[in-house]
This record gives C-alpha cells, sequence and structure tokens, in this order.
C-alpha cells in the first residue's frame, strides 16, 4: 500500500537522537544536549509582540501563496543590500520553512532519473528529498584534509550528460565550512555553461565566525539566472517554530514553482509572515546571537582538542561542530549511542550524513552544559 518512493526514504537519525534526548530530559535526567538543530535561543519579544498584534488585528486569513506583498519586498531589499544578489519582489517566495522551500524547488526542477550531485557531508535530508523526485543521487566525497570543501575540480569531474542540478550548502550542516568568494567563482566557472541548476541552501549565513562575510553564490556572475537561493527565519531570528523560509529566483524558475506553492501548502502563515517582516528589519539580534555562539564554538574546540581520541573541526560558521572519532575504535553510531547511555551526552552519528567515522555536536547550548559536556566526553574516551 505504501508508495515505493516512500519506502526508499530513511528515517532521520538526527530527529531520531533529538527525540530521545528530549524524552531522557522530560524523565529528569542530566542529558548533556550536543544533539540539537536549532538556536537555544527564545525568539526575540520584539518579533512576538509583532505576532500578537497580528493576531489581534485579525491577520489570521490566507496570505498571497507567495507571500504578502510587505514581506517579499523586505526579502528583496536585504538580498540586494546585504547579499548582492539583483532581484525585485516578484523573485520570491515565502514558505513555510527554508526545507519546504528546497523541496519545493526539487519538486518542480527534476524528472525522474536526472542526477543531484551533492557534496558528502550532506544535511541529512537534501538525498531524501531528491529519492522522492525520483532522481538519482550522486554524491561528491569531500575530504577532511581539504576542509571538507567542494573543489572546482571534484565538482568538474562530477557532472555528467544527466546532471540537473547542484546542492550548495554553506554554512554548512554538518561540517560548519563555508565559502569564499573565490572558492565560489571556481565553481560558479564549472557550472555556468552546464545548463545545470544550482539550489544554494544558505540557511546558516549569519552563523560566520572570525569576521568572515557570507557570500551568496546568486551574486557571483550572473549565477543569479539559475541558482534558488534559500534562507529563512529559523537560524538567524530563533524562530524554528514559526515555520517561515524563503527562496530567491529567476522569473521563470519563480513562475513554476509557485505552482507548487498553489497546490500545496497554499500559503505560509500569516501570523509567521507578520513575524519575520519585524524580524527582518532588526540588523541587532542576529549579531549579538553570532557573538555568543563564536565565544561558545572557542570554547567548545578549546576543550575537545585536548583529548586523544577525539579530533574536532574549527568551523567557519553554523552552530555545529564536526569530530573525527575514528581513533576512538568505533562507529559513528556506537559511539553516539554509548556516549548517550553511558554518560548522558547527546551527540548526532554522521553516517546519515555521508561521513562514517565522524560525529555532529551542537554548541546551541549554554557554556555550562559545554564545560559538563566535554569532562563527560574525556571520562568516556579515556575509558575506550
Amino acid at each position: 500500500m505504501i508508495s515505493s518512493r516512500v519506502k526508499l526514504l530513511s528515517s532521520s537519525s538526527t530527529l531520531k537522537i533529538t527525540a530521545l534526548t528530549k524524552k531522557l530530559k522530560k524523565e529528569g535526567r542530566d542529558v548533556v544536549n550536543f544533539a540539537a538543530g536549532e538556536p537555544d535561543f527564545d525568539t526575540p519579544s520584539f518579533i512576538k509582540e509583532k505576532a500578537k498584534l497580528a493576531i489581534d488585528q485579525g491577520s489570521t486569513k490566507y496570505t498571497p501563496s507567495a507571500g504578502t506583498n510587505e514581506i517579499r519586498q523586505a526579502i528583496c531589499n536585504k538580498l540586494k543590500e546585504e547579499n548582492n544578489i539583483p532581484c525585485e519582489a516578484p523573485n520570491i517566495i515565502v514558505t513555510s520553512g527554508a526545507k519546504y522551500a528546497i523541496f519545493a524547488s526539487m519538486v518542480t526542477f527534476l524528472d525522474k532519473g536526472d542526477e543531484v550531485l551533492i557534496p558528502a557531508p550532506f544535511w541529512v535530508s537534501y538525498p531524501e528529498m531528491a529519492k522522492l523526485c525520483g532522481a538519482k543521487i550522486k554524491i561528491i566525497k569531500t575530504k577532511a584534509k581539504d576542509g571538507f570543501k567542494l573543489s572546482a575540480d571534484l565538482l568538474a569531474r562530477a557532472i555528467s550528460k544527466k546532471t540537473k542540478l547542484l546542492v550548495l550548502n554553506y554554512p554548512s550542516n554538518p561540517t560548519g565550512v563555508t565559502y569564499n568568494e573565490g572558492e565560489l567563482k571556481a565553481i560558479y566557472d564549472v557550472v555556468k555553461d552546464k545548463n545545470i541548476i544550482v539550489l544554494s541552501d544558505e540557511i546558516y549565513e549569519i552563523l560566520t565566525y572570525d569576521g568572515a562575510r557570507h557570500v551568496s553564490f546568486a551574486s557571483i556572475g550572473d549565477a543569479h539566472k539559475f541558482t534558488v537561493t534559500i534562507n529563512g527565519f529559523s537560524k538567524s531570528f530563533s524562530m524554528t517554530g514559526w515555520r517561515l523560509g524563503y527562496l530567491e529566483a529567476a522569473s521563470n524558475f519563480i513562475e513554476a514553482i509557485s505552482k507548487v506553492i498553489d497546490h500545496t501548502t497554499s500559503c505560509a502563515s500569516s501570523v509567521s509572515q507578520a513575524a519575520g517582516l519585524a524580524a527582518i528589519q532588526d540588523k541587532k539580534w542576529p549579531q549579538t546571537m553570532r557573538e555568543e555562539f563564536e565565544k561558545r564554538r572557542n570554547m567548545l574546540f578549546g576543550g575537545l582538542s585536548t583529548l586523544k581520541k577525539i579530533k574536532p573541526f574549527k568551523p567557519n560558521g553554523t552552530f555545529y561542530m564536526f569530530c573525527d572519532i575514528k581513533k576512538s575504535g568505533l562507529s559513528s553510531v556506537e559511539f553516539s549511542s554509548s556516549l548517550l547511555d553511558k554518560h548522558l551526552v547527546s551527540t548526532i552519528p554522521a553516517d546519515s550524513f555521508g561521513a562514517e567515522g565522524f560525529i555532529r555536536l551542537s554548541f546551541a547550548t549554554s557554556t555550562q552544559d559545554i564545560e559538563k559536556g566535554i569532562a563527560r566526553i574525556k571520562e568516556f574516551t579515556s575509558s575506550l
């Protein structure tokens, strides 16, 4: 009775671990949660107040399927001013989360047998979404010694006549790696004449560290003509539960993707859009959050760097730290499961990210828990 496409899907290991972590915490167990995929900050009060006002004023009905004119214009202004992406408000579609923006785009572009290039390590949902579209997935394995970055050479060798779409995600979940303008230009030079669509997931853009500037792929050359830029409010404004994302693309792409929105979600939440409009006009709060995350990153990296059986990679962005645990002698699942079971530290095994022998730690938690977690991991690895 179940669709063959759905039968191909794998369950999300990140959601499984997260659910188990929440269950243990609810039972009163002192779990250090390094598995979180969302900021631990509350949504800022000025955003909540705008949402309450929208409810009181009756802004609770359907909006245009692509979003209200006000928020689309605000997003457009942001992308032009901050990301140097040439666009107008009609090039924006507001979606029920950035995750749905990715899926709606894939459904729009992919036919059965089309090839999707996904650099590994990758966020778990990219290949699963492509499977639902009947596409063929080609994983491009990057290496730790290269900083887990997709090089122009690796990309060129992976492209075939069937390649339809390239997924870029930076700053990256799970590695935290990001790209500078020169590196993006090298990727652009490979794909610009290949009739390949680039899906550029930049949801973590605000969380870049060490003074680095985020560069959008669509700002390179004429990449905006064949790029769908994905972004949203979940990470930048700690609005994960509000389910508010957006995409920007060329007019012909927007026209096609709009049909998918029309016949699926109809529109994003009207109240969330009102909240998002308040959020995107504030420039200070995301920077305050970024500064705190950078401090936590440094603390976690410093602590883990002293351990012998785990090798952390210092991320350039996101709130994730990717760690090599091969010296432990355990698989990714064995390491994460034992650590949670014996020492109450929750991490994500990276086998589902296409990177066996690694785990992902989130520093979206308090400095007290980071300190406690480092001590527990030290005790665990010392016992191996």
